[in-house]
């Protein structure tokens, strides 16, 4: 498999998913980690249902979707290219500790919810998440905030970190 994008964002498969970075990257497959969806039958089929005719949508459980992204293909097909979509930072976090590599990770929709503040438009956040982030630095993974292709990306550093972490 070849991702072509590991993206965080808590609306899992929406417009900015399907037709922004689906145009942009033409995926075959958006593959959506979640163990919560992934035992809800009913949820996994709506979230199903939302991806652009020919893209593939598989719901998987973290267990089951690092074992898919670790697969190397074989011969000499051209191997799928899958958006990975994780609704937090702990789950994509989880990803990389049952050994999926990730070298960068776009952060997208994080929306407001009790105990969290606004860390960029559309993104707030929670020491917990924080936390994660800087796991995921340290791990050497590029982290950036971008809603669609084209949009201002602004980088995730320690620096933006350590600000946000303050005023929490």
């Amino acid at each position: 498999m070849k991702l072509v994008l590991a993206r965080i964002d808590d609306r899992f498969i929406h417009g900015q998913v399907t037709v922004g970075w689906g145009q942009w990257l033409r995926p075959d497959l958006i593959l959506l980690a979640s163990d919560d969806i992934a035992e809800d039958p009913w949820q996994a089929r709506v979230y199903a249902s939302t991806a652009a005719p020919g893209t593939a949508v598989s719901v998987l459980s973290l267990g089951e979707a690092a074992a898919t992204l670790r697969q190397v293909p074989g011969g000499d097909r051209e191997p799928p290219r899958v958006i990975l979509l994780t609704g937090s930072p702990a789950d994509m976090h989880a990803l990389m500790s049952l050994g999926v590599p990730l070298s960068r990770v776009n952060v997208g929709g994080m929306h407001f919810a009790a105990g969290k503040q606004q860390l960029l438009p559309s993104l707030y956040v929670d020491r917990d998440d924080l936390a994660v982030f800087r796991a995921l630095l340290r791990q050497g993974v590029r982290l950036t905030a971008q809603t669609v292709p084209g949009a201002r990306e602004v980088l995730l550093d320690d620096g933006l970190l350590a600000s946000m972490e303050a005023r929490l």
